[in-house]
């Protein structure tokens, strides 16, 4: 027969938690909502408003060259061009791109100005999955204009959160 654990193998010491204490409290951390599946991203609907400020933005005058099919994720080489004179009246302000559904959506923003001489941008993007991809543009006048294009990813990145 074994003979019963005795009173002095017992923890007595203040401030030590039990098995039970530990256990319980794993369970109750793993029952709350977790703030990443809690907040939704947002749509690019509502990324484009506030980009834009509210202004509904035009089509045409931009294009966003971006392949189709990306073998890898991790290096995705996109340009875009706007149609613009660049002079001191009338030129392109900056360049936005969005992809949705990366884990930051808002990639890059590139500031130009009339000394730029020509509207174009060409970059290299990380995306996470297959997704559209979308650029717009702040005129000096107050406009905006957009591009979009959808592309699939084989291989992803951004798979760490970064």
């Amino acid at each position: 027969m074994s003979s019963p654990i005795s009173l002095r193998s017992r923890r007595t010491e203040p401030g030590c938690l039990s098995r039970r204490q530990v256990v319980a409290a794993g369970l109750g951390l793993a029952a709350l909502p977790r703030a990443a599946r809690a907040a939704a991203p947002p749509a690019l609907s509502e990324l484009v408003s506030r980009i834009t400020e509210g202004a509904v933005p035009e089509r045409g005058k931009i294009t966003l060259a971006i392949p189709a099919l990306a073998e890898n994720g991790n290096s995705v080489d996109t340009r875009i061009v706007v149609e613009s004179p660049m002079t001191q009246a009338d030129h392109v302000a900056w360049i936005h791109l969005i992809a949705d559904k990366n884990p930051f959506p808002d990639m890059a923003r590139f500031h130009l100005g009339p000394r730029a001489g020509r509207a174009e941008v060409s970059t290299t993007l990380r995306l996470a999955q297959s997704q559209r991809v979308t650029a717009i543009a702040a005129l000096s006048g107050g406009g905006f204009v957009m591009a979009e294009a959808d592309i699939v990813v084989t291989l992803s990145a951004c798979i760490d959160g970064g």
